[in-house]
C-alpha cells in the first residue's frame, strides 16, 4: 500500500467526524425532543397506539434529522453513510424519549385532574 492510499482513510474518516459533530450540533441546537413530547400528549389524547405513535415521531424525526445534514456531506460517502447512521440512532432516542417525556407530562396531567387540583372556578386547567 502506498502513502496516498494510507492516507486516504485517515482524511476519509476526518471529513466524517466533522460531519458527524456537526450534526450532533445541529441535532442538540434544533431542540427537537420537546416538540416530539407535545406531538406524544396530541397522538396519545387523539387515541392513537404508543406503537404508532413512535412510529410516526420516529418517521417525522428522520424527515427532519436529514433536513439538517449539510449538502457538502453528499458528496463524500464516508461522511454520509456516518451521518445517515448518526440520523438513524439519534431518530429512534428522539422517538423514545418524546414517548417517555410525552407519557410522563400525560400521567401528571391526569394524576391533577384526578386529585382535583389546579382546576379553576371556570373549570380550566391552570
Amino acid at each position: 500500500m502506498n502513502r496516498g492510499q494510507m492516507e486516504r482513510p485517515v482524511e476519509d474518516r476526518s471529513v466524517a467526524e466533522l460531519a458527524l459533530q456537526e450534526l450532533q450540533d445541529r441535532i442538540e441546537a434544533s431542540c427537537l425532543e420537546s416538540r416530539y413530547a407535545g406531538m406524544v400528549c396530541d397522538l396519545c389524547i387523539g387515541q392513537v397506539s404508543l406503537e404508532q405513535a413512535f412510529q410516526e415521531i420516529h418517521q417525522k424525526a428522520m424527515e427532519q434529522l436529514v433536513g439538517l445534514l449539510d449538502a457538502r456531506v453528499l458528496d463524500d460517502e464516508a461522511a454520509l453513510d456516518a451521518c445517515l447512521e448518526k440520523i438513524a440512532e439519534e431518530s429512534e432516542r428522539l422517538a423514545w424519549a418524546a414517548l417517555e417525556r410525552g407519557t410522563e407530562a400525560l400521567r401528571e396531567g391526569l394524576a391533577m385532574l384526578e386529585k382535583g387540583q389546579a382546576v379553576l372556578d371556570s373549570g380550566f386547567v391552570n
